[in-house]
């Protein structure tokens, strides 16, 4: 199985492909060992999977075929078995020829987790910002009175978190009763799409 690593742009000599980095913008990637990305791909075996990972092993990509990898930055390595349920999500590694759940520092989980309060600070933002509106111009009804009052306890409870004691935080839960009833205004806290830790951490 092969395992090409250390990839890095480089501008080739050749007259042609000189022309097609002017003509197309066309990338040249060389490895550690002096090997032309184009030229290795066709070395790998069409059957294999394919691991495009980082300097420190997380997994970047992975696929079957070679010519959608553009490893910048990056290794290539073929395997031959793998976990069914790993995928491109950050949240896996290519340690010593295996494909292994990532291992989060503690200085990695104390950022995700900073990362996670900062986004739901925002969207709890967001949901009050229209009630106080309601309330300050005394339009607001009761319902969106006490919907308020809980969004704002809610975001003193974020802000009130210690994130250095990550990934052991008791997060708190959004206020259930504005997710279920629709007072004027859509209350939803929504998952960023690239947090790769909302889910084992909240």
């Amino acid at each position: 199985m092969k395992n090409i690593k250390n990839f890095k742009r480089y501008h080739p000599d050749s007259v042609d492909k000189k022309a097609l980095e002017r003509s197309i913008g066309a990338i040249f990637l060389i490895s550690e060992d002096g090997q032309d990305w184009y030229e290795c791909q066709k070395t790998f075996q069409p059957e294999t999977m394919k691991i495009e990972y980082e300097a420190d092993g997380v997994i970047r990509s992975m696929g079957y075929d070679i010519s959608g990898f553009c490893p910048d930055r990056c290794s290539i390595a073929e395997v031959s078995k793998w976990p069914k349920e790993a995928a491109p999500n950050r949240k896996w590694c290519f340690i010593d020829g295996e494909v292994v759940p990532r291992v989060y520092t503690l200085d990695e989980l104390r950022e995700q987790a900073t990362h996670k309060r900062d986004y739901l600070l925002e969207q709890a933002a967001k949901i009050i910002a229209p009630w106080q509106d309601a309330v300050e111009l005394n339009m607001a009804s009761e319902a969106e009175k006490m919907a308020l009052l809980a969004w704002k306890k809610y975001r003193v409870l974020l802000n009130r978190l210690d994130i250095s004691s990550a990934p052991d935080i008791d997060w708190p839960n959004p206020p259930s009763e504005t997710n279920r009833q629709n007072h004027g205004f859509k209350a939803v806290i929504h998952r960023h799409p690239d947090d790769p830790v909302i889910d084992q951490m909240g």
